[in-house]
């Protein structure tokens, strides 16, 4: 009869975001450990939160399904004689092995025809399986970050503090990390500190809510997102126009932090609403994980909260929350006012005492690199002298909010306070706007830079950062990424592609690294950091292997390109003489690969007195006539439509290579040829490598 099996991993506090991503991988390796372990079951649920994670299988079978397996024999020969009847050494092999002939079949192997023995395997009792299955899926776990608490080589997110394991009403007995498996559970933390013991795994749900534990992170959050439109509601009742500022990643964080929700309303003194947006915001969200309340005017002086546990003492909890919160922003107005008495741009020579690293130097040199590079920039994009001078304005202040109390205080918001004290030192908008997004985007699925200001100095911000990292060789390895400069690459292309800049990243990376010094490898090292990233981004477009390859083949340099030449090799491969039509251009590249090899020197312009045979000079003359809207289409950056220009050379090239000698002995002729095959073939290699795809 089938039964439930549960496995509970109880630990020493998950960070939210650890929870569920944790829960994804045991939901994936739980399915593929089934199967290679050939145990059927129903459906698999995992529930969690900081204190557990937990895996609940249903309807799991008490056997293994068998297994035929075939145990390889001597060749066929041997068993079998010509007539199909068993041999001697046959009859011998089916006695040694205690089979019958009608156990025995025929394997074709590359050596020949092999006997081997049908075996049926009897599946052994899921509950025997169970303790390698716990095991390997537990080893299987992997985290951006690992701890080991005790002797030996196990990590984990966290310590492990117990393991419940049942299947059925029967414990799985296991052991991992100095913990032993059993029966036994926690309750909530507060509420119900106490053991529990579980009689069997169906029981385990009902068990948990006795105990004040909410144990489906979906229903939790639904707890909240319930608690929250109440408390929404009764303020519009009192004649608010209140709604909730939306915040998918705190509702996350709290969904997976707490055990049994309970919501709570609490009030701050209106007057720190005078304190900028993301000051309160911090205040609020970051350090105390409240919800905040607005409406079309901004932020109103109400906060939502959540407590881990029951109502029991509720206004106790909201009464601290409100005295925690006032004090901090009574400190954040302080911190505030005092800034403001300082203009921004009398901070900047400041900078000079704070240092970016021990080998980079100060946020003043980095300052003076910005200002180099804004220039530089705003040159390479052709912009106008004013937007030049508000790109430099912004690089040149946009560090100064590190040395403000504020920023100090709340790190993470660094140029959001730059703009505030900016507009307050009476700076342009356009420059105060461009300090607020030079650090965009921070994560993924952030927001990108909305001005061209501020597009422009995010830009090169990050790319000083990574130059200066690469320069001392302080690159990301495996996890490791201290600095955040996956994202920070990750962003310059983002950003590129938003705005369809056709930047040269070898002159962004080659201007960055110039402001360093010698560069070494650095520049190397740094231009394949950031293929990764393109690559990543073409995978995400859903092109092959080979297809990435071939669009990679031909150089990264301007992004926007090398995107809509992948979008549009997936496009032309669809095409159905596509096959055909690659082994023509193959045909034609090999050979001006071959000539480079060489070292054979190829005129840059065909002539067309050397066109002796009628083959030659029809591919020249079919390539004249389409060769001007060619040039047009990739001008345009339309690969395709040039593709599709070009695709109708597929016959004359090959009844080219039919008839035409290229490496003639007479070098006039030969040069003469491969001039016009580089011709065409620099046309292909506007778009991919070809050579690089596998066409079937």
């Amino acid at each position: 009869m089938p039964k439930t099996v549960l496995l509970e991993i109880g630990v020493e506090d998950f960070p939210p975001l650890m929870v569920k991503e944790t829960l994804s991988q045991i939901q994936q390796k739980t399915k593929e450990l089934f199967y290679s372990y050939r145990i059927d079951y129903g459906k698999i649920s995992t529930w969690g939160t900081s204190r557990r994670l937990v895996l609940w299988v249903e309807k799991v079978a008490e056997y293994q399904k068998d297994q035929i397996k075939k145990d390889i024999g001597p060749p066929k020969s041997v068993i079998f004689d010509k007539r199909g009847n068993l041999t001697m050494a046959g009859k011998g092999y089916l006695k040694a092995k205690g089979a019958a002939q009608e156990d025995l079949g025929v394997e074709i192997l590359k050596k020949g025809e092999y006997i081997y023995i049908k075996r049926k395997l009897k599946g052994e009792k899921t509950s025997q399986i169970l303790p390698s299955l716990f095991l390997d899926l537990i080893n299987s776990l992997h985290f951006a970050k690992s701890m080991r608490w005790e002797e030996g080589n196990f990590y984990f997110g966290r310590p492990i503090r117990s393991l419940l394991a049942l299947f059925g009403e029967e414990i799985i007995n296991f052991k991992i990390a100095g913990i032993t498996s059993n029966r036994k559970t926690s309750g909530h933390r507060y509420l119900h500190p106490e053991d529990i013991n579980i009689s069997t795994s169906e029981e385990y749900p009902l068990s948990l809510r006795e105990a004040k534990v909410i144990i489906d992170p979906l229903e939790r959050k639904n707890i909240i997102l319930k608690g929250i439109s109440s408390i929404i509601n009764s303020l519009k009742e009192k004649g608010y126009q209140a709604q909730i500022l939306q915040d998918e990643q705190l509702l996350e964080d709290l969904t997976y932090l707490v055990e049994y929700p309970t919501l709570f309303q609490g009030e701050f003194d209106s007057r720190f609403l005078s304190l900028p947006f993301p000051v309160l915001k911090a205040c609020l969200r970051d350090y105390q994980k409240h919800f905040t309340v607005i409406d079309k005017n901004g932020i109103l002086p109400f906060f939502i909260g959540i407590r881990e546990g029951d109502e029991k003492h509720i206004d106790q909890v909201r009464n601290s929350n409100c005295r925690v919160l006032n004090a901090r922003l009574t400190d954040a107005k302080f911190f505030y006012d005092e800034d403001k008495k300082i203009p921004l741009k009398e901070r900047v020579p400041h900078l000079k005492e704070v240092t970016v690293q021990e080998k980079l130097g100060s946020y003043y040199k980095k300052t003076q690199r910005l200002v180099k590079l804004a220039k530089k920039l705003a040159s390479l994009l052709k912009l106008k002298n004013d937007v030049m001078e508000r790109i430099q304005r912004a690089a040149y202040l946009c560090k100064a909010d590190l040395l403000t109390n504020v920023v100090k205080e709340f790190p993470e918001l660094q140029g959001m306070m730059g703009k505030e004290y900016a507009l307050s030192s009476g700076e342009d908008y356009q420059v105060a706007e461009a300090i607020a997004e030079h650090k965009l985007p921070q994560f993924s699925g952030d927001k990108l830079p909305s001005t061209l200001e501020g597009a422009a100095l995010a830009i090169i911000d990050k790319i000083d950062t990574l130059a200066g990292a690469f320069w001392i060789d302080f690159i990301p390895s495996g996890s490791e990424d201290p600095w955040g400069l996956r994202r920070e690459a990750q962003g310059i292309v983002e950003i590129i592609l938003n705005r369809e800049w056709n930047i040269s990243l070898k002159d962004l990376i080659e201007e960055s690294l110039k402001l360093y010094g010698e560069k070494g490898k650095a520049h190397y090292k740094l231009k394949e950091f950031f293929k990764i990233r393109i690559i990543n981004l073409l995978r995400e477009k859903k092109l092959s292997p080979d297809q990435i390859k071939a669009v990679i083949g031909v150089g990264i340099e301007y992004i926007p390109r090398v995107i809509k030449r992948g979008e549009s090799l997936r496009e032309i491969a669809l095409r159905e003489n596509f096959r055909e039509e690659v082994i023509a251009i193959v045909r034609l590249l090999n050979i001006l690969k071959q000539a480079k090899k060489w070292k054979i020197s190829i005129p840059s312009e065909v002539r067309e007195d050397l066109l002796l045979k009628e083959e030659e000079k029809r591919l020249y003359s079919l390539y004249q006539k389409i060769k001007k809207r060619v040039e047009e289409f990739l001008i345009k950056e339309n690969y395709k439509r040039a593709y599709e220009e070009l695709s109708c050379l597929k016959n004359p090239i090959h009844n080219f290579f039919e008839d035409i000698l290229v490496m003639s002995e007479d070098k006039g002729l030969k040069c003469n040829r491969l001039a016009l095959l580089k011709e065409i073939g620099d046309s292909f290699n506007s778009i991919a490598d070809f050579t690089q795809l596998q066409v079937k």
